[in-house]
């Protein structure tokens, strides 16, 4: 009866607060933090459901600004229908892995380019492990994160952003307005072939930018069984599945490779390899991981959508250069909403 109650008071407590960053949304264009957290909470306490209810109430409060139109990509021209395909294919399984691949040329060229600019070496919070270039012959840590800002700044970075495959499935996946969150690129080391908890190199699902989003990698290195894959487990990213109930109730944690094969089942842990270039889209809210690298390395870029009520277009707008490739330019020009987190060199709004 007791444990009813705070059970009881606790959902309604939270409700309040996520239901306060409702209301921060609307009237700045993003919620708080403690918002954030409530509606964590929220998900972990409903199973799901507070989720898929509230990808719903976006849906409604940012709809798609214009409807699917036809467009030209590196990976091919698509139709509408096409990628209404594969957003169905995504609400299936979780992630989509594209026919084509980005040319390996600009890959090698990205993949250069990296190799000059400091990066993060450690995802440990109480680190203090100094920043360093990669260099594959003697890393320092399990992961080498870019700094976003200096990804802008390379020709080849810039012609993967500006790429219209990636905000259109986004927007056929999510039935709303979807808006570039951040990106990410990070090279991934041999550090004795044991996974770290703070390289996400253990099960977990995201959260960072509830209620519905999707995650692009680029694989710009072969990416083998060997050089550490994403891991997805297909189905996982479907709410209020009863056999996740009691996994979802412990919050947000990491989960071990035996139980996740126990619930459900070996057959839906899908290890995704890939040569360079190739492109996987992923709903991160379904369980996955990055595979430990056993020899060589790997780097790979993310690009993140998102509806845009966590999109940080207010709390961290990001600078971006003053003078970009033109097909960037092009993208912008035709897609504003979706980069509004973004300001040029100068610009204050």
């Amino acid at each position: 009866m007791i444990a009813s109650l705070r059970q009881s008071f606790g959902t309604a407590w939270q409700l309040q607060k996520a239901g306060r960053g409702l209301l921060q949304f609307l009237r700045h264009g993003e919620a708080d933090h403690a918002a954030w957290l409530a509606m964590l909470n929220l998900h972990c306490r409903t199973n799901g459901r507070w989720t898929d209810m509230l990808a719903r109430i976006m849906r409604r409060l940012r709809p798609p600004v214009e409807p699917l139109r036809p467009f030209d990509s590196m990976l091919g021209h698509f139709e509408p229908n096409a990628v209404e395909a594969i957003a169905a294919q995504i609400r299936r399984d979780g992630y989509y892995v594209f026919d084509t691949a980005v040319p390996a040329a600009l890959c090698d060229e990205f993949a250069e380019a990296t190799k000059s600019i400091e990066a993060r070496t450690s995802r440990d919070p109480a680190s203090r492990q100094p920043s360093a270039k990669f260099d594959p012959a003697n890393p320092v840590g399990h992961v080498y994160d870019l700094p976003e800002s200096e990804i802008w700044k390379v020709p080849s970075g810039q012609k993967f952003i500006a790429d219209p495959i990636f905000l259109n499935v986004a927007q056929a996946y999510f039935g709303a307005e979807p808006m570039l969150k951040d990106i990410n690129v990070w090279w991934s080391a041999v550090m004795g072939g044991k996974p770290d908890s703070n390289s996400a190199q253990m099960f977990h699902f995201d959260y960072d930018a509830a209620p519905v989003w999707l995650k692009f990698f680029i694989y710009v290195t072969d990416v083998t069984l060997e050089t550490g894959p994403h891991v997805f487990v297909r189905g996982s990213h479907r709410m209020q599945q009863p056999k996740m109930r009691e996994m979802l109730s412990r919050g947000y944690v990491r989960i071990s490779d035996d139980e996740i094969a126990q619930v459900f089942g070996p057959d839906n842990v899908i290890e995704l390899t890939g040569r360079k270039g190739t492109v996987i889209a992923v709903d991160t809210l379904g369980y996955h991981k990055g595979k430990a690298p056993q020899s060589g390395c790997r780097l790979v870029a993310q690009l993140e959508f998102a509806t845009p009520l966590f999109a940080k277009t207010v709390s961290e707008p990001m600078a971006v250069p003053a003078q970009l490739d033109p097909g960037l330019e092009k993208t912008i020009q035709a897609y504003p909403w979706t980069f509004r987190r973004y300001r040029r060199n100068g610009e204050t709004n």
